[in-house]
């Protein structure tokens, strides 16, 4: 699936709340540091080892003094917090029925299973987004993507599609997951959890870390901005299926490789025009390397190319939106983000990745993620 020839499609806010930061800035200067928002969760809590990026008790409700904020869930605040960011950064009105609210998640408020609450409305991913959308006032049903880890970008590819076809003038992406104890131990019993820090694509990766987080951007048609920020171009985007297996990737990357030729067929670009990949990286074995397969079939295995995981822990829902961010973050401030924990070559391709920050100037890049049942996603972005 993907939209027709983009045109006239910009990104004109952002912003990510994590626990590296409150805003993209913040999460961006502390990765160009190295830094890592992943730490080891007490043992007492399970009986494997977990490494994870988690707000500590208490972090969250600190950083906003607000009432309505106060009434809402963990997951709700992650989705709340950077809303209220980019509408201020954006002045974008969100009571115009112009607007609409989309939101992108896997698991919502899966937590609150822990604290003993059943009922369906409390653990309704629509129920949250109609909270958010109708304290902003907006007009319109908000629409809930939850498309496993490609969440973030099927998001972004549906807001396009609304904008292209007239329907709207803006979309408000908004994407968040938590980390908790059901995907925690979901990800054991697969066996894809690292013991220790992840290493995307490298020799010796063993699995994932998992990571919390809220991200959120304003997708327009006008390219406007009152505060300066540096605007990017949604240039193509496309979602695919390999129907392979309910939790393990496509063995071909051909998939993959469908999404991406159909992403730079709409941006009207060939592969030699892309600077950079963001790519999913998980740090298994069988998704890096069903990545390194795909990307060298699109014949971007020499572009430079990086995986965020080991910043951030795989944030699932949210992963597709926040790491769209730092990529077009990159394009904008003329940096390559290195992948940290990348040492040496450990796929059937060997992929042009380097594990130090790279500072030229960048056009076009491309964001990949991939998912559980076999879902796959590109999507382009270009510096304005």
């Amino acid at each position: 699936m993907g939209v027709g020839r983009m045109s006239g499609i910009y990104i004109i806010a952002d912003s990510i709340l994590s626990p590296l930061g409150i805003n993209t800035d913040e999460n961006f200067v502390r990765i160009l540091k190295g830094e890592s928002g992943l730490k080891s969760i007490s043992r007492s809590n399970f009986d494997f080892d977990v490494y994870a990026s988690y707000f500590e008790t208490g972090a969250l409700e600190g950083i906003l003094d607000d009432p309505f904020f106060a009434t809402l869930t963990r997951f709700e605040k992650l989705l709340y917090y950077p809303i209220r960011n980019v509408l201020e950064d954006s002045q974008i009105d969100p009571r115009s029925s112009r607007t609409l609210f989309v939101i992108a998640t896997t698991k919502g408020n899966i937590e609150l299973l822990e604290e003993g609450i059943r009922d369906q409305k409390s653990l309704s991913l629509y129920n949250s987004a109609c909270k958010i959308s109708s304290h902003f006032q907006n007009p319109n049903k908000p629409i809930v993507v939850s498309n496993a880890c490609i969440s973030g970008i099927s998001a972004q590819i549906i807001a396009c599609g609304l904008i292209d076809s007239g329907r709207f003038d803006t979309v408000i992406v908004v994407g968040a997951d938590t980390v908790n104890a059901f995907v925690l131990e979901g990800f054991n019993a697969l066996k894809a959890l690292s013991p220790g820090h992840c290493k995307p694509f490298d020799r010796d990766r063993d699995g994932i870390n998992l990571g919390e987080a809220g991200a959120a951007m304003v997708i327009s048609n006008q390219s406007q901005t009152n505060k300066g920020f540096k605007v990017t171009s949604i240039i193509g985007g496309a979602i695919t299926n390999d129907a392979n297996h309910i939790s393990g990737p496509s063995r071909t990357g051909l998939e993959m490789s469908m999404a991406i030729d159909q992403t730079l067929k709409q941006a009207g670009i060939v592969s030699s025009d892309i600077d950079f990949i963001s790519a999913h990286g998980t740090g298994t074995v069988f998704n890096d390397e069903m990545e390194s397969k795909a990307l060298n079939n699109s014949k971007l295995d020499k572009s430079h190319i990086h995986s965020l995981k080991a910043y951030f822990g795989h944030t699932l829902g949210c992963a597709g939106l926040l790491e769209s961010i730092i990529a077009v973050n990159c394009l904008q401030n003329e940096v390559f983000i290195g992948s940290r924990g990348y040492s040496n070559p450990g796929t059937s391709f060997e992929l042009n990745i380097s594990s130090e920050h790279i500072r030229k100037p960048f056009k076009n890049c491309i964001k990949t993620m991939a998912g559980f049942g076999g879902c796959n996603a590109a999507i382009g972005f270009s510096k304005s």
